[in-house]
């Protein structure tokens, strides 16, 4: 038995099509290094490498929070919805900063003795919203701002 006495605006709301909110958002810092952990990254590749990232991060609609890159490792902190995963984005980050990274600098290739760029294992840390601005503010101490990397440009 159906009750038709209700509300047309609860009536109307039941019609349509129920979507979920995504109101979460979860940030993860994720950290990977190159191929046997090589110091071969320079300033010119930390800078494209930012490029790359970012270029992929607007195409893929991840919000972006953070980069930074040591000799031999690179930090990403992101923000993704519950729904997405992290192996999935991490593993489309990897592969396309890897290509164009050796592709626009063939010495990596040298350097690496191999034709892979990053190590396959990467490490993820969950950071909640109110450790947020503490972990930016530890990969901006750790890297200042790529200046390590300038002195062996």
């Amino acid at each position: 038995m159906v009750i038709r006495t209700l509300a047309p605006e609860i009536e109307a709301s039941l019609l349509r099509r129920w979507e979920p909110l995504q109101r979460n958002q979860l940030h993860y810092l994720v950290t990977w290094g190159t191929r046997g952990r090589r110091p071969v990254l320079r300033e010119r590749h930390a800078r494209a490498l930012d490029q790359s990232l970012r270029a992929r991060c607007t195409e893929r609609a991840i919000p972006l929070l953070e980069i930074c890159a040591g000799h031999d490792h690179v930090h990403v902190l992101v923000s993704l919805h519950a729904t997405r995963s992290v192996a999935s984005v991490v593993r489309e980050l990897k592969g396309s900063t890897a290509m164009s990274l050796l592709a626009a600098f063939p010495e990596l290739r040298v350097w690496l003795h191999s034709n892979l760029l990053w190590d396959e294992r990467y490490s993820v840390e969950m950071v909640g919203p109110t450790r947020l601005d503490a972990v930016r503010a530890r990969l901006r101490a750790l890297h200042h701002g790529h200046e390590e990397l300038a002195a062996t440009g």
